[in-house]
């Protein structure tokens, strides 16, 4: 949970505060494991051990997929990209070894999620199930009971 919010929370911010106009964005408060994950990257092999089983877990999740851009993945936090169809909310702890990611799909039962399935994978996620649609007080009794 805190590798996916490592990674989330500097990608949150660059949406509210990057030139989206510049051929690439800034990476320097993106972990570096995240970044060496990435294709095109040239460092996969230097990135550590969970996120690489997590591209492959990614791959497989998504029947092929491959890996992602950094840029490319940076550049869906755009204020104007409408292809992200999800706002990170928040995560809360489930139980051992369970965490429930919850994010903003607007009300939308089906909504693009592949640049958030990278990041969970990477980010140490050995299976991601959903998503699945759930009303803000589902959220709130569960972190209200995590604490």
């Amino acid at each position: 949970m805190e590798r996916l919010r490592s990674v989330l929370a500097p990608a949150v911010r660059r949406g509210c505060t990057a030139d989206f106009e510049q051929e690439s964005l800034p990476v320097d408060e993106i972990p570096g494991w995240f970044a060496a994950v990435g294709s095109g990257s040239g460092g996969e092999e230097r990135a550590p051990q969970f996120a690489r089983a997590g591209r492959e877990a990614y791959a497989e999740h998504t029947g092929g997929g491959r890996p992602w851009d950094l840029q490319d993945w940076l550049y869906r936090f755009a204020p104007d990209e409408d292809s992200r169809g999800w706002e990170w909310w928040d995560a809360t702890v489930a139980g051992p070894s369970r965490v429930h990611v919850w994010v903003d799909s607007w009300g939308e039962s089906f909504f693009g999620c592949q640049d958030l399935l990278w990041a969970a994978f990477t980010a140490g996620a050995v299976r991601v199930e959903g998503p699945t649609v759930q009303k803000a007080a589902v959220w709130s009794a569960e972190r209200d009971s995590t604490g």
